[in-house]
């Protein structure tokens, strides 16, 4: 029993592969001596091994008779190409250097008809080509150079495995267009190995390889070599699909690997250097050509995008409660992503939209990225397999296969969530991606390797658990929305804290406004109070100025109960408010009759019907009820009949007051004004005011635990409505 060693694709070391192709000779030198060679560089110069290792490079193609321009070649440049003759056969030297060696490959020139196609078969590609049909010209003009039985377009997806998007193909041969290739029948060392040597030929799969003699195989690379034998795994692989010569360029696309021009043909048929190089060179011209296309398009996709999330920006920025603004705008922010679902939870709420999982699901996801986020790249995670990433079982796995979590800052627990659903679609593969393996016994190890597969029959599989990747500009959009959101938050947060500061500022001058103005109020009033009791004395009793007099006293006495009033409000404002049992029927009375002489009223009609106890501050109480009742005495004061209708009603845990009048109304256009402080109404400017006692009122209800809206018809009348807690019992609040 032999100890194992395995060996798959991936680890073949193709780039060393010690052989050449049967089409090319190789001479490699160390400095100006020649170190390697092989095989059969001595049947085409008819060479004896001898005279070659050793000999200076020179001098050996001096007596070969090889005119060879050196001033041509710099040991610095990538490569030099001349043609030379020998034998009255014409040749191409390729030259360059790699890894202290330089190696100078040499291959016959055959005789060419379509290669002075060259300049009009760029010039197909760069007029007659679009974003939709480059590919298409590209095989056409490919062909007429090649006529391969197989052209095709392989594009390689986002996780190595590939897709025929175009083809050229004979009569009568099957189509390979849409199949797909996995990910290992073009490994990841492969893949690299095109994209530094961008042209490669396998003219004869079955045919005879020569070895390279002089040094050990593993010491010479021959990662830019034109004449490299291909790996025996692919040479296999060609054979078992039926392909006798194969011939590739890559597509490179902004510096990356994006796809292959590869070519089979069921005979062997070898390409020369020239044609070679002039299929390369219509393949980059393509490659710049779409790549140009693709940034015209993307350009424009990110200006629409800009655009877009510029809008949003302001929409988000607009609101004064950032997660509200988050709500109303979710849709959008969905989009911004082209996800299928949203999640964002901000402040302990958890806001969704779009196709989402159920609530346990989404309580998994929050609580694995909380697990998690220590491990996010700027902490944001990103998978189209989020479903199988996951180390916990999901109810509603096909919703959340693709992911986009965004973390808002460090040790943070709110996030925005983007969701792709699960692809769930048929690929057709190229034959079953499965390998076999072969044994030999070498140095006394069994070394196992994977062979390639077999079959190249259609095989469809339906793909699960994946959905569809996210692109660059969805990523960028993510993190710029991320950016925004917390620049908002930072700048809302600062907002809060000046505007924290001003409020105590104001408070602590209202403090001092209202033990100024008690004081200074209360001095003039006084004096107004004894001279009007001073009057009383010294004219006759039945003189009705008394009645005057006596309304005067009375006026006094209430506005020194309201200043009393305000100052004890300021005392309280920072403190509990004690809420009690308090019976309205006398103030509203007494308030209604007072606002009548205050507004000139006395025709003015109040109606009361029903006064009910409600659960209130006193001071508070009469603050309110006397901004209301007095509103409505005032406004409808110049109506031809004016009425008032104070009407209380109990419901379940509420009393409600609605207090109605006939007077001016409010237009639907100041609706947003009603409550707000220093604002007044378009019609009003006929009454004195300044607007702050409804934005009072409305405060005075709120601290209450009550509300205050209204009702309104311009030039019919207003109904302000006043739900009061129902007085069932006593209790206190903040």
């Amino acid at each position: 029993m032999y100890p194992k060693e395995y060996i798959n694709c991936d680890q073949e070391h193709i780039h060393i592969i010690g052989e050449v192709q049967e089409y090319g000779f190789l001479i490699g030198t160390k400095g100006s001596e020649i170190a390697f060679y092989s095989e059969n560089v001595l049947s085409l110069f008819s060479l004896k091994p001898k005279s070659v290792l050793g000999e200076k490079i020179e001098v050996l193609f001096d007596q070969l008779k090889l005119d060879i321009n050196w001033e041509n070649f710099s040991h610095n440049q990538e490569l030099a190409i001349q043609h030379i003759n020998f034998n009255g056969e014409e040749y191409t030297l390729s030259i360059h250097s790699n890894n202290g060696f330089t190696l100078y490959e040499i291959e016959k020139v055959f005789p060419h008809h379509k290669i002075n196609k060259e300049y009009q078969a760029v010039q197909n590609i760069l007029r007659k080509s679009n974003d939709e049909n480059i590919w298409k010209i590209l095989l056409k003009e490919i062909q007429e150079i090649i006529d391969f039985d197989r052209a095709m377009i392989y594009q390689f997806l986002y996780d190595g495995s590939g897709e025929v998007i175009e083809e050229s193909v004979k009569p009568g041969l099957e189509s390979y267009l849409h199949l797909h290739y996995p990910e290992s029948d073009i490994p990841a060392q492969a893949r690299a190995l095109y994209l530094k040597n961008t042209v490669r030929i396998t003219s004869h799969v079955s045919g005879k390889t020569y070895p390279i003699v002089g040094v050990e195989k593993d010491s010479i690379d021959l990662t830019y070599s034109v004449t490299r034998s291909s790996s025996p795994v692919h040479r296999q692989y060609l054979k078992n699909a039926g392909v006798e010569s194969s011939f590739s360029t890559s597509i490179i696309v902004n510096g990356q690997l994006w796809g292959l021009v590869a070519c089979q043909n069921a005979a062997p048929k070898h390409l020369d250097l020239q044609s070679r190089l002039l299929v390369e060179t219509l393949t980059r011209t393509s490659a710049n050509t779409f790549s140009s296309y693709k940034a015209l398009e993307t350009l424009e996709e990110y200006q629409r995008v800009n655009l877009h999330n510029i809008e949003l920006r302001q929409n988000l920025l607009n609101e004064e409660n950032f997660a509200k603004a988050l709500q109303n705008n979710i849709q959008d922010v969905m989009n911004t992503c082209n996800a299928d679902g949203m999640i964002i939870k901000i402040n302990n709420e958890i806001l969704t939209a779009g196709n989402v999982p159920n609530h346990s699901d989404i309580e998994n996801i929050i609580h694995w990225s909380k697990e998690n986020n220590q491990n996010f790249e700027e902490n944001i995670f990103i998978s189209n397999t989020f479903c199988k990433d996951i180390d916990k079982e999901l109810e509603n796995p096909e919703t959340v296969c693709g992911i986009i979590i965004s973390v808002l800052g460090n040790n943070s627990s709110d996030m925005l969530i983007w969701l792709r659903k699960e692809q769930g679609q048929k690929i057709k593969w190229a034959g079953k991606p499965e390998k076999g393996i072969i044994s030999e016994i070498k140095n006394g190890v069994e070394i196992i390797k994977f062979s390639p597969r077999k079959s190249f029959e259609v095989w469809k599989e339906y793909v699960k658990g994946t959905s569809l990747p996210w692109k660059i500009k969805e990523i960028e959009s993510a993190k710029w929305l991320t950016s925004i959101i917390l620049k908002a938050s930072h700048t809302k947060s600062s907002q809060i804290i000046d505007l924290n500061n001003q409020l105590n500022e104001l408070n602590q001058e209202l403090d001092s406004f209202s033990y100024t103005i008690s004081h200074d109020l209360n001095t003039p009033l006084t004096v107004i109070k004894l001279n009007a009791q001073l009057m009383k004395r010294i004219i006759k009793p039945e003189d009705n100025t008394n009645k005057y007099l006596d309304n005067i006293v009375n006026q006094v006495d209430t506005m020194s109960d309201m200043i009393k009033n305000v100052l004890e409000l300021s005392k309280i404002k920072k403190s509990e408010i004690e809420l009690k049992k308090i019976e309205v029927d006398l103030l509203i009375n007494k308030l209604a009759e007072d606002s009548k002489v205050s507004f000139d009223a006395p025709h003015t009609e109040i109606i009361i019907e029903n006064t009910p106890e409600v659960l209130g501050d006193p001071t508070m109480v009469y603050q309110v009820f006397g901004n209301v009742i007095g509103n409505a005495i005032k406004y409808s004061s110049k109506s031809s009949n004016p009425t008032v209708k104070i009407i209380g009603e109990v419901f379940n845990n509420e009393v409600t007051y609605k207090i109605t009048d006939n007077g001016i109304g409010i237009d639907k256009k100041d609706a947003d004004k009603m409550f707000k402080i220093f604002s007044r109404m378009s019609n009003a400017k006929a009454f004195n005011g300044n607007g702050v006692g409804l934005n009072i009122v409305q405060h005075l209800m709120e601290k209450m635990g009550g509300a205050i809206s209204y009702e309104s018809e311009s030039g019919v009348g207003t109904t302000f409505i006043l739900k009061f807690q129902k007085p069932d019992y006593d209790f206190s609040i903040s």
